[in-house]
């Protein structure tokens, strides 16, 4: 009797287990990193620059390309920040007719040493972008050190 309860047990507990793990797997999505533009690799480490003048410009964007083989349903572009400090940040998702849709825009953002933050764009057109362009700067920002990166996400 002990045993059959105890298999019983075991039954349930491996049935449970095995139908959490088809609900996680449904949920996750599948996340491709996109390459930088005038960089190589997916990722980019970045010390904000002074802004632009007439004679200078400054290093706040990045664009990254979408494959053309793929439609994403979202895009995350992911900042790291080396230093404690306060950036403007937007991201944008650009489209081949020269348009483009701003996903996210904030200033002033706080953010910690080795504390990500996470920036969610959706496609506002029924065409996948070709580019995404992540804008980290500001004159709080100056001097500050930060990665970036961004996934297509299915």
């Amino acid at each position: 009797m002990f045993l059959k309860s105890f298999q019983l047990k075991i039954l349930v507990a491996f049935g449970l287990l095995l139908s959490l793990s088809f609900v996680s797997s449904a949920q996750a999505d599948e996340c491709y990193p996109l390459n930088v533009i005038g960089d190589t690799g997916t990722t980019v480490k970045k010390t904000v620059s002074p802004f632009s003048t007439l004679v200078t410009s400054n290093n706040w964007n990045t664009d990254f390309s979408v494959p053309s083989d793929r439609s994403f349903n979202s895009f995350e572009a992911t900042i790291v920040p080396e230093n404690n400090a306060n950036y403007d940040v937007e991201m944008s998702l650009k489209y081949r007719d020269r348009s483009s849709s701003r996903s996210y825009k904030k200033d002033n953002v706080a953010v910690k040493v080795g504390q990500p933050l996470r920036l969610i764009g959706v496609p506002q057109s029924p065409s996948n972008p070709f580019q995404v362009n992540v804008f980290v700067g500001g004159l709080n920002a100056i001097g500050n050190t930060y990665s970036v990166s961004v996934e297509g996400c299915l």
